[in-house]
């Protein structure tokens, strides 16, 4: 049994060597005794390549290429050591889980810790470090026992006592459980090291060990038995010199891993009166590896002697010996870094004739780093591959399983329901079966059921999937027409896909007791929704598509997932648990879900984390982000055991690994192989900020780099070819098309802001414009550069289609084109309407008011009962009841919904009763009285349209529905006022109306008092508009008020807000109290003074006046409708003061009015006093007509 050590520096041959000897040995004998290389798990395939890919071998069939874990599986197989079942971290995970819960009373400092994230994880990692320090639970026992109960350490222990009290009961349970049936992936080792001796296949082999740095314990006693068994040991160790049993490495020593692996290995060899027979040491003269590359060669020489105080100044390197085969690269921020390393892949490949193969990208931290590498690397068309396992946390089948338990167990909340929708396993596999159900008609019902608040129970009640529609509260039911019943059959024909299965686990579940029925409850679910069917679907489109990564993914997640539950089966079967504990243990399974992935093409870049990833065989490696901090990295403490435990633990004799202060020493020879990796070029590059602009500062590397050349140059690598940049520079930008197109436009913004720019983009844009591939994105490109956020008018086709030729439109609509005309088009010309959703809103509300306080007067009319014969509680009981009759008819029952809404509700029916309370006393003051309630106007409408016949040919008719109208009987005939009920303090400013804002009530009173001879029989007068506010204020004092302060408090919070006529017998008929000629008002915005005129701040108006108003108006809506039929449709919204059109839009995500951007601007309206308003108004009458002169030209603003 020959034992045999191969040293060298890094780049000396030592992989090299190991593979030569066995290529030789196939060449000379196929057939002989096995040939085993050993090497890390994660380098198993590339050694594999490197052996298979030998020109001449016919076959390797005595070869094998193993790892450790590989090794123990065979030899167990051979010893027949493999009855118990498999357990993997999943499964241990999960049995961890059940230990827990089963002892969380015995413990004292990990109580209810399973639902912490990420302990169960961290608690797994600590027990397999024990097992591989060969720790088991009666050590640990020992040393509770002997060190921490007898006070050994007492003082600074009671945290350490308890928490290895805590450790010891779960570890102890955990070894016990494991014994009696599973196989532990950490135990491989420990059998490897008991029945080497019994597998023939193992002791006959030549063995060769490659590429390990150190060993744990429990993998020296595996290599041991190697040594003594196998007919030969090779181990390679990266080292500078041989060491000798006894020797001690000085701590700082760069080889300081290697070389205790060396002294240690020898000295067991020693106590087994075994030794070593050859120590081979490589490239005592020379280095293979940097024979082209004198500066890599320098780097590897030298870099051991960077923390020498003596090594002041290096040995200089000469001048030929400057190849730039080391660059460095300052970035602005890390896309910059990674766009600048692609652009460099790209240019050596195509310059240097390289294979992708022949480059790796090595970071620290690959999660940092991962999605942008990924992001760019496909933006310059460069295939890589990940050498990392991948969570599966994210793959819709995990987010199915975890939604639909979720759906399960919470009874049926919409988000879940619609979370295990879009997995996309619910619908119909084949298209030809799916009929009308597809993805868009999942979208359609989650509509339906955000719309009708589907939720929890009503998923699975018959009446929730039946529309009912009102037209409006007042209304009866309406009849369904007929595209809501064809609607209604696809949403129930899609509910149907989703109600069944998941009903059906929800039947099994509830019939389910132990772990494996619901087991077998979710499996199958899984089967029938056709989840294998589907992974495979997905897994061959993905080979089609060239993602031969991505179909993999889809072939191993069943496999695991499957895996997972068998595991749970095996483990916990026969036990009860409750549907809660097995959505635990199955999110804890499916959270530690990994999937490692070999390499689909074996042409592709290697992306690797520095501490796991092996390269072999790289001409070129990029090490990125290399910053203080993370290279060498600051070590954190994230496991159950600290740095100071760890420490304490060791000075009692309880070895474990090497804790924060030693794997900091050995990130300098971690960091020395990487640097060391490549045989032509090595790149080194850092961000100096991150992606919130924090600065970051450069590695202590750099330095050292910078040192040992100080010839070099480091460069910075900016986000874009700026100006400043020389056009040489500016050329290494024009790596790849896509990305070329991108730098070009924005060279193209400059020039067209007038800066120069290098002629190099004009030869490339020229390019682009030849090219028949790129010349229409080109074209876009340039067309984005001239966009300017504004809508053309629409063609006269488009606005015939629209609104035809006779446009009927509501005074709303009106008010809208004014705070917008892109609004407007938006919202009644496309008719865009934003997704409902089941909610009680503001709109929502002032519905409910209007309905009620016009239910309450029509039923009063119809009783014939008027308002002074009810009293308070009459009223109130009235609107209560009112309420109850209208709530079913709002927002599909949704004041029913939930006890918060029924709260709500009766917090309705006492606004609404102190609101008809004000109303009841309004009316005992005056003399008017309702005669009409929704009052249509329009075509089959009580009242004709305001029709107007505008200048380009088309017709317009004003249509709308008035809330309520007063009429009181005057000298001169009918007095005719407007009323509105609004949810929120409301008034009628003149300066809105002059502008266009506020033209809805001022017309429902042209209508009014225009057809009042058809209507009532005889002409009007207008007597005014007001805005009556529905609320039920609360009334504040620092002193206690009595009864009849309060009623007078209350009246003044229910004054009306409007324009009334400025004449006394209107007013007194408003307000008996102003029927003396004098007084101030508590119900209408009038106050007369003593000789019977208004004080300056009286909201009146005399009939000229009013007169005017109504000119005003009419000619502002034929010049709106006029503006609107001639296809304006500018995105212009307005801007008065503080109050701009933007704040209460919908549609801003589709107009992307900014005004930041330039010709992004607000139409200003500058405030008016009401004078100004009326002179105004008078000049606008008098002289020129607006009706034909758009808004914003005439300054109207």
């Amino acid at each position: 049994m020959a034992i045999r050590f191969i040293i060298g520096r890094a780049g000396s041959g030592k992989s090299r060597r190991c593979l030569d000897e066995i290529r030789q040995q196939l060449a000379d004998n196929p057939q002989g005794n096995p040939l085993i290389l050993l090497v890390p798990e994660q380098a198993t395939f590339q050694a594999e390549v490197a052996l298979v890919s030998t020109p001449g071998l016919s076959g390797i069939i005595r070869a094998q290429v193993l790892s450790f874990r590989r090794l123990a599986w065979r030899v167990m197989q051979e010893t027949g050591d493999t009855a118990k079942l498999p357990i993997d971290d999943i499964g241990k995970i999960m049995l961890l889980q059940r230990i827990l819960h089963k002892h969380d009373a015995e413990l004292k400092l990990f109580q209810s810790s399973q639902e912490k994230m990420g302990f169960l994880e961290r608690l797994n990692a600590f027990f397999s470090e024990l097992k591989r320090y060969c720790i088991t639970a009666d050590v640990l026992k020992d040393y509770y026992a002997k060190k921490i109960i007898s006070k050994e350490i007492e003082g600074s222990t009671s945290l350490l006592a308890d928490k290895l009290h805590d450790l010891l009961v779960l570890y102890s349970e955990f070894e016990k459980l494991l014994a009696l049936q599973y196989l532990d992936g950490e135990d491989y080792l420990a059998n490897l090291a008991k029945q080497l001796q019994k597998s023939t296949g193992v002791c006959e082999a030549d063995l060769w060990i490659d590429g390990f740095f150190g060993f744990t314990p429990q993998e020296q006693e595996a290599v041991l038995q190697c040594m003594r068994y196998c007919r030969s040991v090779t181990i390679t160790l990266c080292l500078d010199r041989a060491y000798s049993v006894g020797e001690r490495p000085d701590e700082l020593n760069l080889f300081h891993p290697t070389a205790v692996t060396m002294v240690r290995l020898q000295e067991q060899l020693e106590a087994l009166g075994m030794f070593t027979n050859e120590v081979v040491v490589l490239g005592e003269n020379e280095l293979p590896r940097f024979r082209k590359s004198p500066m890599l060669a320098h780097l590897e020489r030298n870099y051991e002697q960077r923390l020498s105080p003596r090594r002041k100044h290096y040995p200089a390197v000469a001048e030929e010996a400057l190849n730039e085969s080391i660059h460095l690269y300052a970035a602005v921020h890390r896309r910059a870094e990674v766009e600048g390393a692609a652009r460099e892949i790209r240019r050596v490949v195509r310059e240097k004739h390289l294979r992708w193969r022949d480059i790796a990208v090595r970071v620290r931290n690959i999660e940092a780093y991962g999605d942008l590498l990924a992001s760019v690397f496909d933006d310059y068309s460069i295939p890589y591959f990940f050498d990392q396992k991948s969570t599966m946390m994210f793959h819709p089948l995990v987010e199915f399983i975890r939604s639909a338990l979720e759906v399960v167990l919470h009874n049926w909340q919409s988000d879940a329901v619609f979370r295990c929708v879009k997995t996309d396993f619910l619908l119909p596999l084949n298209k030809e079966s799916s009929g009308i159900v597809d993805r868009k008609a999942m979208d359609e019902l989650e509509n339906y059921v955000l719309a009708y608040g589907i939720q929890g129970y009503r998923w699975l009640e018959a009446k929730s999937w039946e529309i009912r529609r009102f037209n409006s509260l007042e209304d009866e039911e309406a009849t369904a027409k007929d595209e809501d019943t064809l609607a209604l059959k696809r949403i129930q024909a899609s509910s149907q896909l989703i109600i069944k299965p998941l009903s059906q686990l929800q039947q099994r579940m509830k019939q389910s007791e132990t772990l494996q029925q619901r087991t077998e409850a979710l499996y199958t679910m899984l089967s029938d929704s056709g989840v294998p069917e589907r992974l495979q679907q997905w897994g061959d489109e993905a080979l089609a598509a060239g993602n031969p990564q991505k179909a993999r993914e889809h072939s191993q997640v069943w496999d695991h997932v499957m895996n997972m539950l068998d595991q749970m089966v095996e483990m916990m079967g026969a036990e009860e648990v409750s549907l809660e504990l097995f959505v635990q243990l199955l999110d804890a399974g499916l959270e530690s879900i990994r999937l490692a992935l070999v390499p689909p093409s074996l042409d592709q870049i290697l992306i690797g984390s520095i501490d796991r990833t092996r390269t072999a065989q790289v001409k070129i490696a990029f090490v990125l982000g290399v910053n203080d901090g993370v290279l060498p990295q600051r070590m954190n403490e994230d496991g159950l055991i600290s740095e100071n435990e760890r420490e304490l633990l060791s000075e009692l004799g309880l070895h474990l690994a090497d804790g924060s202060r030693r794997k900091l020493l050995d990130e300098q020879f971690l960091i020395y192989t990487v640097l060391c990796a490549p045989s032509d070029y090595l790149w080194l590059s850092y961000p100096l900020a991150d992606e919130e602009g924090k600065s970051l500062l450069p590695s202590e590397i750099i330095k050292q780099v910078k040192s040992l050349f100080p010839l070099m140059q480091e460069r910075l690598l900016l986000a874009g070819p700026e100006g400043s940049l020389s056009e040489q520079a500016q050329m290494s930008f024009i790596a790849q098309p896509e990305r070329a197109l991108s730098y070009l436009t924005v060279q193209m913004k400059l020039a067209l802001r007038g800066a120069e720019i290098a002629p190099l983009w004009w030869h490339i844009y020229n390019w682009f414009a030849v090219q028949a591939d790129w010349r229409d994105k080109l074209q876009r490109m340039m067309r984005s550069l001239l966009f300017t956020n504004s809508e053309p008018a629409l063609a006269e086709t488009t606005r015939v289609q629209l609104y035809g030729d006779h446009l009927r439109a509501s005074v709303s609509r009106m008010e809208r084109f004014v705070a917008c005309p892109f609004s407007q088009f938006v919202s009644h010309g496309l008719r865009l309407q934003e997704r409902r959703i089941y909610r009680l809103e503001a709109p929502d509300i002032g519905q409910l008011y209007h309905a009620a306080l016009n239910a309450l007067v029509k039923d009063m009319q119809q009783e014939g009962v008027l308002w002074g014969m009810l009293s308070l509680e009459q009223l109130t009981e009235r609107a209560s009841l009112i309420i109850d009759r209208l709530t079913p008819r709002l927002q599909s029952e949704i004041l029913l919904s939930s006890a918060r809404y029924r709260y709500i509700a009766f917090k309705l029916k006492n606004i609404i009763g102190r609101a008809a309370v004000m109303l009841a006393e309004h009316v005992r003051r005056g003399a008017f009285v309702p005669v009409e309630l929704e009052l249509g106007f329009g075509p089959g409408q009580t009242l004709p349209a305001l029709s107007f016949q505008l200048n380009n040919g088309f017709a317009m008719d004003i249509i709308g529905r008035i809330d309520r109208v007063d009429r009181a009987e005057g000298a001169e005939g009918a007095l005719l006022r407007i009323i509105d009920y609004k949810s929120s303090s409301t008034s009628l400013k003149l300066a809105e109306v002059y502008h266009g804002l506020s033209l809805q009530m001022l017309t429902y009173l042209d209508v009014v008092i225009t057809h009042a001879e058809r209507w009532i029989g005889q002409k009007a007068i207008p007597a005014g508009v007001l805005y009556f506010h529905v609320h039920n204020p609360m009334i504040q004092s620092k002193n206690a008020l009595q009864s009849e302060e309060v009623e007078k408090e209350l009246k003044k919070r229910f004054k009306t807000r409007g324009l009334v006529l400025a004449e006394t017998e209107a007013i007194g008929f408003m307000d008996h109290d102003l029927s003396g000629g004098s007084g101030r008002s508590s119900i209408i915005p009038v106050a007369l003074k003593n000789d019977g005129s208004f004080y300056k701040n009286a909201s009146v108006a005399t009939r000229a006046e009013w007169s005017l108003l109504q000119s005003h108006v009419r000619q502002t809506i034929r010049v709106i409708g006029t503006r609107i039929t001639n296809g304006e449709v500018s995105v212009e919204p307005y801007r008065m003061g503080e109050q701009i059109a933007c704040t209460f839009c919908n549609y801003k995500s589709i107009c992307e009015f900014d005004p930041l951007f330039a010709g992004n601007d607000y139409r200003i309206i500058q405030p008016r006093s009401n004078e100004q308003v009326w002179q105004a108004m008078a000049l606008d009458i008098a002289g020129e007509s607006v009706m034909d002169i758009p808004l914003k030209q005439k300054g109207v603003q």
